[in-house]
């Protein structure tokens, strides 16, 4: 039987509408396909082939293709306007749908092994290697300041509750407010999608900056992808986020599936509008039917890179 990836090269040498992909950049330690693309009808062709239309995302998929995107094309910010809201929304969609499952998954990992060390610790020592990862977790979810600080099993326990998925009808309405569908400044020069603050020298400030908040700015990424993982690590760490915390650990202790449309109550504080941001983003998850991203699951496919050429 022939495999998704090997027709999948096939189909982008036999079509002049989606762009080649060299030998040099399908990676032998890590298989991947790149796609350079010129257009965002290049990319609705290539989702399409893949099966991940815009027909089967609105359906709602038990299983989605593993793709990421290398940046926030340019063109994309200057011409996203001058197509249909429909097509700019079912492209954003469908790419950060997948960024979002990807970003959740290494948190699984990362959670799944916490809780293997947090049992096997109840049963005795663990071993050097076990403790290292675990003072390494526990400083990156700020639960200690220093990999060298003692940990007691209530921070681990409290480190447990922070490391945790954000359901994916979330991630994504959250972004399509906070990047206009990915096509803001913010989002466009530095792949910015959650417009997360950053007082380094780096951040992109606003034209009209509040200066009685300091030398703000907001956070850029390298690519989407690490933008959506620093939102979720801001979601998983940051004070204003405990209540968001407590309640997808007591659905977890419930044994109850992690709902967006339950979660989203507790996100009042991600915006200076609090009620009525709230009610924006229910709207946008009901209005899009994106509450089947939350059980929805990666493909096991290789990772599919779409990389914009401006």
């Amino acid at each position: 039987m022939v495999g998704r990836a090997t027709l999948l090269v096939l189909f982008l040498i036999t079509s002049k509408a989606i762009a080649n992909v060299s030998k040099e950049e399908i990676n032998q330690t890590t298989p991947f396909l790149r796609y350079t693309v010129t257009s965002h009808h290049h990319t609705m062709q290539i989702l399409d082939h893949l099966g991940y239309t815009d027909e089967a995302f609105k359906r709602g998929m038990s299983t989605i293709p593993r793709i990421t995107i290398t940046h926030i094309s340019s063109r994309w910010g200057k011409h996203a306007n001058t197509f249909p809201v429909a097509i700019k929304k079912s492209i954003f969609l469908r790419l950060l749908a997948s960024e979002a499952l990807i970003a959740n998954e290494e948190i699984e990992k990362e959670r799944n092994r916490l809780l293997k060390i947090y049992h096997d610790l109840q049963n005795g020592p663990i071993a050097r290697h076990q403790d290292r990862w675990l003072h390494q977790l526990a400083k990156k979810y700020r639960i200690i300041k220093d990999i060298q600080d003692p940990l007691s099993f209530k921070q681990i326990e409290a480190l447990i509750q922070r490391v945790d998925i954000v359901p994916p009808s979330i991630i994504l309405a959250q972004g399509a407010i906070e990047s206009g569908w990915g096509t803001s400044r913010f989002a466009v020069e530095g792949n910015a999608l959650f417009g997360q603050w950053s007082f380094s020298d780096t951040a992109l400030k606003p034209k009209e900056q509040r200066h009685n908040l300091g030398n703000y700015g907001l956070a850029t990424f390298k690519t989407p992808l690490d933008a959506v993982r620093a939102y979720l690590l801001n979601l998983n760490t940051h004070p204003a986020y405990r209540e968001f915390r407590q309640l997808r650990a007591q659905l977890r202790q419930e044994k109850k599936a992690l709902s967006g449309m339950i979660l989203v109550h507790t996100l009042k504080h991600y915006s200076e509008r609090k009620e009525a941001y709230v009610k924006e983003l229910i709207k946008l998850i009901q209005s899009n039917n994106l509450a089947w991203l939350d059980h929805a699951k990666l493909q096991d496919n290789h990772p599919i890179v779409i990389h914009p050429d401006a």
